[in-house]
């Protein structure tokens, strides 16, 4: 295998139920016996908090209607107020984190295996900035908005050495994954064929119907050619 100086970045990205999960497990397990690689996960899995919170008795309807309409305030024309931004952003803060923490394993010479990777090409989109009002009504807004922004755009100079995006349709990612609001999953699916990451080589695999064995043939054969492995 050639070296490099700079150990490479293997973005896994996919709408929920495309199979990320299982792939980037086994993905990390084959790369380790070549070279020790890490797996992070780079999302700020609010997602999971909120399908946690809206199971619990008594409370998980209300909880989740609550939400709903502060997501729909955080989008309005005015924007979010300063505490409900000032929330969204400590919550990317968590992305932030773990990114940092990626770049730093990757300093230590590290094969990175990343599950999900951020975005700015759509605003909002999946895993894209939170603060998506451009001129919001509260200074304090405006300025974590800002904040917000260049912190996504540091994270995507980082540019990964290749991107492996799991295409499935809406049905399927549905059917795999039926607790999940089926809105957010439409928005997700449509954001993944937009997305660039600076011009790095996407390769898609489509997970749809094929045995998992296979999507993971696939995804070794693509990260084998771009880091010159010989079985």
């Amino acid at each position: 295998m050639t070296q490099s100086s700079t150990p490479p970045i293997i973005a896994i990205i996919g709408c929920d139920g495309s199979g990320k999960t299982t792939v980037c497990l086994e993905l990390e397990r084959w790369l380790n016996s070549v070279h020790p690689t890490k797996l992070c996960h780079l999302g700020r899995q609010t997602g999971n908090i909120r399908r946690r919170l809206i199971k619990l008795p008594f409370l998980g309807k209300k909880l989740d209607k609550n939400i709903t309409k502060t997501n729909k305030q955080a989008k309005s024309k005015e924007g979010p107020n300063a505490l409900l931004a000032l929330g969204i952003f400590i919550m990317s803060l968590r992305r932030v984190y773990r990114f940092y923490r990626m770049l730093s394993l990757r300093k230590q010479g590290f094969y990175i295996l990343t599950d999900r990777f951020p975005q700015v090409a759509v605003i909002g989109g999946l895993d894209g900035p939170d603060l998506t009002t451009e001129n919001p009504a509260s200074s304090i807004t405006r300025l974590l908005t800002k904040l917000e922004r260049s912190l996504y755009n540091w994270m995507i100079n980082h540019t990964p050495d290749l991107v492996i995006r799991l295409n499935v349709t809406v049905e399927t990612a549905q059917q795999r994954k039926p607790d999940h609001r089926l809105e957010s999953m439409i928005k997700k699916i449509g954001t993944l064929q937009q997305l660039t990451y600076n011009g790095a080589p996407i390769i898609d695999i489509d997970n749809n119907t094929q045995p998992i064995e296979e999507t993971i043939n696939q995804a070794k054969k693509a990260i084998a050619g771009k880091l010159n492995i010989v079985s």
